[in-house]
């Protein structure tokens, strides 16, 4: 059924609504031979039911119109991804850009009365060589880790931003740009002739109260691009904290009738690179961003409602972020809008990004064609909005071949999209393409350098992060750390109906294996409190360094299975994460350059103090640090003046940690005279002092003997449960450790290499555990544990911060656990796994102590964790009822191991 459109202002009609949909590649012919389902527009057909369409589908819709005179435009927001458009049977053109709008000059296809609009829409599938040949965003991304279904990185198809229809004269006003400088505004009007005859149009713009007109004559077909020097204004500047919007209006009139006219929306503000440092709204700018994916429960790969948006935003904004990263995808212009009202900054990635077809990105091919298109369309759509600040041209190309990067195709594609953005914006800086790790050999035009730096909550790579960014910030460029952060799981509430992308039963079902003696609601919750930390002081070494001009956390919201995101996929926030990077954006940052968050009893915290200032100076400034409660002892530092927009360095303190053993804050208090300015804390965990008295007998060599005697443990030959030493179990060392335990002796066997496994007893798979990008490594305990410096039951998030396992054992003896497992290591999805790091197996008649947690050089070093951890484990092996004391039968046929452990230690 046809339906009269309604012209808005006499000019504008919406096609939305409800269309035919033809699943399928079937000719124009056939569409009117076909029975049609009905389908939303807009919106992706995935979202609409269609989970497992790839290839073509077609889209009909039917209108009349009243009145055909003048001249005609047909727009699209955005088809994903390639659009063939037919109006009436007329071939309008196609457009294979799946983010930007597009439009075509229907004047010639359009009839009185009933008229029929037909799409092709082709979304190439995953293994389509035309999918690596497009600018596609996130779509198809990583599918050998996060397989779609269930992951969302799938790829997507349907027209899924609006269509409208659109009546004009014969000049037509096409593109208008405000550069938003207050001291010389300057417009560039875009117009063109649509008429087949000469015209002569009048073209004028009128904005914060300056008015500019111009005559301009146009040949049949001709297009033409005007500046308009507006010059200096006094009207309100656009800021985070006033973002205040002005209106131009651009009219063309043609015989002294209105031809066309376009109203934009823009702010008054700059942004520049001052040496190496950048500055916006004319205030040194420090990036604090979060990356935003776009991706929603509702929508899938497209965004919801205004409402929604601002709400997430405002979310963002009250973490104190003051920019967000909108990932390789032209986000729908009502996000922008949003920003541009709730004064976030925005930077913006073009979604040039993999799979990429490697073989086929230099001059001239389809791929840097549509790659450059992209970059057009996209700057020239989202110009105007003041709240974007930054470009990123591409987005890792590379990363999957990284030879590639050196061939002079590759320099041709940078080089090609970078003059792009410029050209279409010269008001904004670019990065070329957001990279992996500071590369300025491959860094062909711009001024900034990019870091992809993710890793976990561990001194041995928070120490290597320290290293990086002061190698990179004394670099004298502009640089970004454009990606970094950890992994927590998201709340699973219960779902009357289950969509696809929900993982609340695999992640169930992981930890049941695993052993977990808690709720998985206690589970998720300890892991958000994880990634929060580990966030956070990741944040504090990107804010201690003056050359880190800023930073950008992955993620705002989760994807499923990609679990980083602060909020869910729902927007619902991880409270414990948020809090913590709340305090990691705070305006003004005391911090403490720690090197462990464990203590022994009757011992001291020392570091350097530092005060990050992202604001204008401070007067008679005063950090108190005090450990425990609010009567204990305090160090105090005062400065008559805190600089502002800097990093300063305060000399280093000491606070007495207290004899009460446990979890608790050390905290940072920021007074500017008698006013609050901020606070930060660190959970120190006070574990007691664990001496090992009695004799162990060592095999192998290394740090080992040292760590033993410095925790007090006496080695001999004679007498004692014998220890092997950190990578010393070999095979004949495994013949001895076999028939000690076949005497029934109790061996611990500490910390081995993956290639030993074939050396314990029984046999045993030991799996690695990885610092790098993806789903983090918890480690827990368990109930029972003889553990004194291990709490039970619980995830552990910076106990073991300054121990490493560099791997778990996954099978022993032939079993998944051992019959005592105390910590367990637990990879969620992708690529889950469980292991035990610590526990206890019943060898022969003997007791086999297992830890893989590398102790001697940290305890030889000092360090609390190491020698209070490797004290436990020595007392465990001296205590001889430590050892398995009955095996029963359960019900179901299992075996039951019954202990017995004195109180002390259980």
């Amino acid at each position: 059924m046809s339906e009269r459109l309604a012209f808005g202002d006499g000019a504008l009609a919406s096609l939305d609504g409800t269309w035919d949909f033809f699943p399928g590649d079937h000719s124009l012919e056939d569409l009117s031979r076909i029975r049609p389902e009905s389908i939303r527009v807009p919106a992706l057909w995935e979202s609409e039911g269609h989970v497992d369409l790839d290839g073509v589908a077609w889209y009909r819709r039917r209108f009349v119109l009243e009145e055909v005179s003048g001249f005609w435009t047909l727009t699209f927001g955005a088809v994903m991804d390639v659009a063939d458009v037919f109006l009436n049977g007329v071939e309008l053109g196609r457009h294979e850009l799946p983010f930007t709008p597009f439009s075509f000059d229907a004047t010639e296809a359009v009839v009185l009365g009933d008229n029929v609009l037909a799409v092709r829409v082709f979304d190439p599938p995953l293994d389509h060589p035309e999918h690596t040949r497009l600018p596609h965003g996130k779509q198809g991304w990583a599918n050998h880790v996060f397989p779609s279904r269930p992951s969302l990185y799938m790829t997507y198809g349907g027209i899924w931003q609006s269509v409208s229809l659109r009546r004009h004269g014969p000049v037509v006003v096409n593109d208008v740009f405000v550069n938003g400088d207050p001291d010389d505004l300057v417009a560039r009007i875009e117009i063109e002739n649509r008429a087949g005859q000469p015209v002569r149009a009048t073209v004028g713009i009128r904005a914060v109260a300056l008015v500019w007109s111009a005559a301009v004559e146009l040949a049949p077909g001709a297009s033409a691009t005007l500046e308009a020097p507006l010059g200096r204004t006094a009207a309100g500047r656009w800021t985070p904290e006033h973002p205040a919007l002005h209106h131009a209006l651009v009219d063309a009139v043609v015989d002294g009738v209105a031809s066309d006219s376009r109203t934009v929306r823009f702010g008054l503000r700059t942004v520049r690179l001052i040496g190496s440092r950048m500055e916006a709204c004319g205030t040194p700018y420090r990036m604090k961003s979060a990356l935003v994916q776009g991706f929603r429960s509702d929508g899938l790969y497209a965004e919801g409602s205004r409402e929604s948006i601002r709400e997430e935003v405002l979310a963002a904004k009250a973490m104190g972020f003051n920019t967000l990263r909108l990932h390789i995808k032209a986000f729908h212009p009502v996000y922008l809008n949003v920003c541009d009202e709730e004064g976030m900054f925005l930077h913006c990635d073009i979604p040039v990004a993999e799979p990429l077809a490697y073989d086929e990105m230099g001059e001239g091919t389809v791929l840097l064609q549509r790659s450059v298109a992209a970059v057009r369309e996209q700057v020239r759509r989202d110009r105007n909005h003041p709240s974007v600040i930054l470009w990123s041209a591409m987005n890792e190309i590379g990363d999957q071949r990284r030879e590639i990067r050196s061939t002079p195709a590759y320099e041709q594609l940078a080089r090609a999209l970078y003059a792009a953005v410029v050209e279409e914006d010269p008001t904004r800086p670019v990065i070329e393409n957001d990279w992996v790790e500071p590369d300025p050999e491959h860094v062909f035009v711009s001024p900034i350098l990019t870091a992809h730096w993710y890793g976990r909550l561990h001194a041995d790579y928070l120490h290597r992060l320290e290293q990086k960014t002061e190698r990179w910030a004394g670099e004298g460029r502009v640089f970004f750390v454009s990606e970094y952060g950890d992994w927590g799981l998201p709340d699973m509430p219960e779902l009357v109906e289950q969509p696809f992308w929900d993982a609340r039963d695999l992640y169930a079902a992981g930890l049941a294996q695993a052993l977990w003696p808690g709720t998985l609601a206690r589970f998720l919750r300890e892991t958000q409190r994880y990634q929060g930390l580990s966030d956070r002081l990741q944040t504090e070494i990107f804010r201690r360094h003056e050359g880190v001009d800023g930073y950008c956390l992955t993620e705002l919201t989760d994807v499923p299975l990609e679990l980083n995101g602060l909020l869910d996929l729902d927007r619902q926030p991880k409270p414990l994460a948020v809090a913590e990077m709340t305090r990691a954006n705070q305006v003004v940052l005391p911090m403490l350059k720690l090197d462990t968050l464990v203590l022994l009893t009757g011992t001291s915290a020392r570091a350097p103090l530092h005060v990050a200032n992202d604001g204008p100076a401070l007067r008679d400034v005063r950090v108190e640090v005090r450990f425990g409660p609010d009567d204990a002892a305090v160090a105090d530092v005062r400065v008559p003046e805190l600089a502002g927009y800097c990093v300063s360095s305060l000399g280093e303190i000491e606070v007495p940690g207290g004899d009460v053993p446990g979890s608790h804050d050390l905290t940072l208090t920021l007074t500017a005279g008698e006013d609050f300015v901020s606070e930060n804390r660190y959970p120190v965990h006070v574990f007691p002092v664990a001496r090992a008295e009695g004799t162990v007998r060592l095999l192998g060599v290394g740090s080992t003997l040292g760590a033993l005697q410095a925790v007090g443990a006496e080695v001999t030959e004679e007498e004692g449960p014998t220890v092997v030493a950190e990578d010393g179990l070999d095979a004949a060392v495994a013949a001895e450790v076999q028939a000690r335990l076949l005497q029934g002796e109790t061996v611990v066997v500490l910390a081995q290499p993956p290639e030993a496994g074939q050396f314990f007893p029984g046999g045993a798979e030991l799996l690695p555990v990885g610092s790098g990008w993806g789903s983090s490594v918890f480690h827990f305990t368990t109930d029972e544990s003889p553990l004194s410096s291990l709490p039970r039951r619980g995830v552990l998030v910076a106990e073991d911060s300054t121990i490493h396992a560099l791997s778990a054992i996954a099978t022993l003896g032939g079993t998944p656990f051992p019959a005592r497992p105390v910590v367990i290591s637990y990879k969620p999805d992708p690529g889950a796994f469980t292991g035990t790091i610590v526990g206890e197996h019943e060898v022969g008649g003997g007791r086999l102590i297992v830890c893989q947690y590398r102790l001697a050089d940290r305890a030889l070093a000092g360090d609390a964790a190491a020698r209070a951890l490797l004290g436990d484990i020595v007392r465990w092996a001296l205590t001889s009822e430590g050892v398995v004391r009955e095996r029963m039968t359960a019900p179901d046929g299992s075996a039951v191991h019954v202990y017995s452990f004195p109180m002390a230690l259980a």
